[in-house]
């Protein structure tokens, strides 16, 4: 079992309300919490000696991994005091013959508070792409990407290739593959007082992405449910007595509420430790957690 320290990641849209999902106190806004991380840009620290990207590089067998593979799934918490801006991510197609990736970054959102107004922005209503050719050109998108509506509690999987947009209000824990890579599509026009200047926009990207055929997906996500999906799997329950990992890669645990004491290590609201496959561990004192477990799909594309 590795015990993962979080990493604070300030934004433009963020809040103080991940100040109790481990966030730095020391921050005003606070857009992202990274809870499980292994890439460059955000490599979480293990155990206090050293990095998740780091552990992988020099033993990928125990987490279940091929060499030069990378822990698939970023785990973060996500809170937004306005709407974020329309986005697409990269497919796995794109990802693999412009990127020289192995797959692309669907995502799922699991909402611990809904937005304000009781949705998200997903999928392009009128379904085809000449239609989000015509808002940017009018600088217009409510006639084009929808309202798509959620409740507490709700799982909304995204896949890659579908324009979407948390909206203000939301907060999250948001399971992604580790392609961590945005295409702004629209951003309101918004200005960044950290450069006084609009932020920088993908048009080409997102577009060459946009598959406008595509669903989000939602189901309510109550406890002791799994929810399964083509690139991971998530169950949502109280974490007692014990676990062990029947997956074929580390899975990762998350403290949704409470505090988890497991091995007699403690995890704040917020944090997140690995299992490693086959692993049994021990529960000294429950808590709620999802659970999520990495599906290498991409081996077999």
């Amino acid at each position: 079992m590795y015990i993962l320290k979080t990493i604070t990641y300030p934004t433009l849209w963020g809040d103080q309300r991940l100040y109790a999902y481990d966030g730095n106190k020391e921050e005003d806004s606070i857009g992202i919490v990274y809870s499980v991380s292994g890439i460059d840009d955000f490599d979480c620290e293990i155990n206090g000696r050293t990095t998740l990207k780091n552990e992988i590089r020099k033993n990928p067998e125990l987490f279940g991994l091929l060499p030069k593979e990378e822990y698939p799934v970023i785990i973060a918490f996500d809170a937004c005091k306005e709407s974020v801006s329309f986005q697409i991510h990269p497919t796995d197609a794109y990802a693999r013959n412009k990127l020289n990736l192995k797959y692309g970054k669907s995502e799922a959102w699991y909402f611990i508070e809904p937005p304000e107004e009781g949705w998200v922005y997903a999928e392009n209503k009128k379904g085809n792409k000449q239609a989000v050719l015509d808002a940017l050109e009018k600088n217009d998108f409510s006639d084009t990407i929808g309202h798509f509506p959620v409740q507490q509690n709700d799982l909304v999987y995204i896949r890659s290739g579908t324009v979407h947009a948390l909206s203000k209000g939301s907060l999250i824990y948001e399971i992604q593959q580790s392609t961590n890579i945005t295409y702004r599509l629209y951003d309101y026009d918004r200005i960044d007082p950290r450069t006084n200047k609009k932020r920088q926009l993908h048009i080409q990207e997102s577009l060459d992405n946009l598959d406008s055929s595509l669903k989000v997906k939602k189901e309510e996500f109550l406890l002791n449910k799994t929810i399964e999906n083509r690139e991971f799997d998530l169950t949502h329950t109280i974490l007692t007595d014990e676990y062990t990992n029947n997956g074929t890669i580390a899975s990762a645990i998350s403290v949704l509420s409470g505090e988890l004491e497991i091995e007699h290590h403690t995890l704040k609201q917020g944090q997140s430790c690995l299992g490693m496959p086959n692993e049994t561990v021990h529960i000294q004192r429950k808590a709620e957690v999802m659970i999520a477990n990495p599906k290498p799909y991409w081996r077999e594309i």
